[in-house]
Parts: C-alpha cells; sequence; structure tokens
C-alpha cells in the first residue's frame, strides 16, 4: 500500500468518526489549519512553497481561495467532498469516485502538480492553494460522508434556529466551540 493511499485511509476514517459539531469553520478554520501546517515546514519546504506563493501571500490566504472563488467555478465543487454507501469500510475509487472528481482523487492530483518538476509555476499556485484548503475539508465530517443523507446535509440539527446541517452559518459552530 503506498504511503498516500494509506493517508487517504487514514483521514477518511478519521473524518466519518469526529463529532458532526466540527464541521463548519469557514475561513477561519481553514486559515488555522493552514497556520498550523505553515509551523510544521521545515524550511527547505518553507522556501520552496514561498516561491510558489504570489508575493506577500500566505498559505493561510492561499487556504481560502477555492471556497471565494466556487460560484465562479462549479465545476470544482464536487473536488471539495465525498459520499460513500453507508456501511463502507473504505474507501473505493471505482465505486465512490469513479470520475476521479472528488477531494481524495483531488489531493492525489495536487499533490502530483506540486512534486512535477514538469508543472508551470502558475498550476502550482492553484494546486498548493487547493491542497491546503483540502486537508482542512477532509477534516470536516460533511465533506466525507453518506450517499443516503446527501453527506449529512440533511440530517437535522437545531443551533441557532436552524434545522438542517446545509443551512448553518459556516462559521456559526467554529466561532461557538
Amino acid at each position: 500500500m503506498s504511503k498516500y493511499r494509506h493517508i487517504h485511509i487514514v483521514t477518511l476514517a478519521a473524518s466519518l468518526i469526529m463529532p458532526s459539531s466540527a464541521f463548519a469553520w469557514g475561513a477561519k478554520g481553514h486559515q488555522i489549519v493552514a497556520l498550523i501546517a505553515e509551523a510544521h515546514l521545515d524550511a527547505s519546504t518553507r522556501e520552496k512553497i514561498k516561491a510558489m506563493l504570489p508575493k506577500n501571500d500566505t498559505l493561510a490566504k492561499a487556504s481560502i481561495w477555492p471556497d471565494e472563488v466556487r460560484k465562479a467555478l462549479p465545476q470544482m465543487n464536487p473536488l471539495h467532498y465525498v459520499d460513500i454507501p453507508r456501511g463502507a469500510t473504505t474507501y473505493d475509487r471505482e465505486r465512490d469516485c469513479p470520475q476521479r472528481n472528488c477531494i481524495v482523487e483531488a489531493v492525489t492530483w495536487y499533490l502530483n502538480v506540486l512534486k512535477s518538476t514538469d508543472s508551470p509555476l502558475a498550476e502550482k499556485h492553484i494546486a498548493l492553494d487547493y491542497l491546503v484548503h483540502l486537508v482542512g475539508d477532509l477534516h470536516l465530517p460533511l465533506h466525507v460522508g453518506f450517499l443516503d443523507d446527501l453527506g449529512g446535509t440533511k440530517t437535522k440539527v437545531t443551533f441557532q434556529g436552524k434545522g438542517e446541517m446545509g443551512e448553518l452559518p459556516t462559521t456559526s459552530l467554529f466561532t461557538h466551540m
């Protein structure tokens, strides 16, 4: 089993068991994930990332760009999540993401873009933005969910007068934790 396949399986399993109150964190949550990642980079990796980002840009700023452009690029929306059948114990690409347009496959693809010596700088910049963002998304239960409940978006909850997970303000739960 490849190193990345193992990471994907562990991340998928962790995402499925996380408490649902942690799902909505919006820009602040993505920026925090990016800051934590940045704090764990070695000097060489930090310099490579700095070279990929526009002048005076940061990983924290890069982490929110994919959500900022979602309305303009709706074809990218499936890259933010994956839905699997209830009762499935593993991710199966042929079953869960046959067109390879889900979060698990996107993480692999963007990692390969970043590792490639042939990828243009602009492509690496976009790949970095998406990768740091999607790693944050993977830690949100609604981004790895079940087919029969639309990824949890139809799960009934009550929080600040809202009745479905998909209706909650994106930062409400995060700011009240």
